[in-house]
């Protein structure tokens, strides 16, 4: 009879370790283990706030050197730029002040301490915008305050922060109605990420597949001129892979007008041309050249 009390208790136990596993022992090897992953998690507020030793780092921004006063705990955990400057016989680490450089702007920096402190990244525009909290709130798009905030992390080497905006920008693209960057946005991602970074491939792919000249109504002249020459490029090239690899369906897309590049002076020499009477036959799609103004 005992014996079988005992069983049954054993049973019993088993079963509510298994149900509630927050209810067994610890061990070492499970001490070990929580040890290990402890020091992949952010510092706790609530241990900061008992730290009677000042976190506090002075980060000054921008050419008017706004200042800062953010947790060196935090910086150090997730922004390795910052734990290197504030580690060893750097100037930064005995006097706890990090001076970024005057192209960094403040709104951007307010995006990223937001970020620092919560791991979150806003979802709306607006949110964007208020967080920001630009000089001139609708001087700057959304998407460029992403973009520049995607370049911050790359540039002072925030890899959860990074990774968490590429997931945001390529996740848009894949939304019902995503909408391409302005060209001042294309300009700045080119001009300011590596040439190896997936987010250009993504910029130049969804313009190819997607881009109208109808889209760029609001649009500058200027910003045509100022695109960069590698979107350019990878834009040809990439149009060039696609016709390469589809060659059989695309080719005979269009016939060209020929008669279009003859620079005919009258309206009659263009309707007796013998190169359109030949060539050209009703319903076929032509390819004609476009007016210059």
């Amino acid at each position: 009879m005992g014996d079988e009390v005992d069983r049954t208790r054993k049973a019993t136990r088993a079963q509510l370790l298994r149900s509630h596993p927050f209810s067994r022992p610890a061990t070492a090897q499970a001490i070990r283990a929580q040890s290990a992953n402890d020091e992949d998690e952010p510092p706790l507020h609530s241990a900061l706030s008992r730290d009677a030793l000042s976190d506090k780092v002075i980060v000054e921004v921008g050419a008017e050197r706004v200042k800062y006063r953010v947790s060196e705990a935090f910086l150090n955990h997730y922004a390795e730029y910052f734990q290197r400057a504030l580690a060893g016989t750097w100037r930064e680490a005995s006097e706890h002040v990090v001076v970024l450089g005057s192209d960094i702007e403040p709104c951007i920096f307010n995006l990223f301490v937001e970020w620092l402190y919560t791991q979150q990244l806003p979802t709306l525009s607006p949110d964007w915008r208020r967080i920001a909290d630009p000089l001139h709130p609708y001087s700057i798009s959304a998407k460029m305050l992403r973009i520049k905030l995607y370049v911050f992390a790359d540039r002072f080497i925030v890899p959860k922060l990074r990774e968490q905006l590429n997931r945001a920008i390529v996740n848009d693209y894949d939304s019902d109605c995503p909408a391409l960057e302005e060209y001042e946005t294309v300009t700045y991602a080119f001009n300011n990420l590596p040439p190896t970074d997936p987010l250009l491939d993504l910029i130049v792919d969804r313009y190819f597949m997607v881009w109208r000249l109808d889209l760029d109504e609001g649009e500058e002249e200027d910003a045509y001129n100022n695109l960069p020459h590698e979107f350019l490029l990878r834009f040809y090239k990439r149009v060039g892979k696609w016709r390469k690899e589809d060659l059989n369906n695309r080719h005979q897309l269009f016939n060209m007008d020929f008669c279009s590049y003859h620079e005919h002076e009258k309206e009659a020499d263009k309707i007796q041309c013998p190169h359109k009477t030949r060539k050209m036959k009703v319903g076929q799609v032509w390819l004609m050249r476009e007016p210059r103004h």
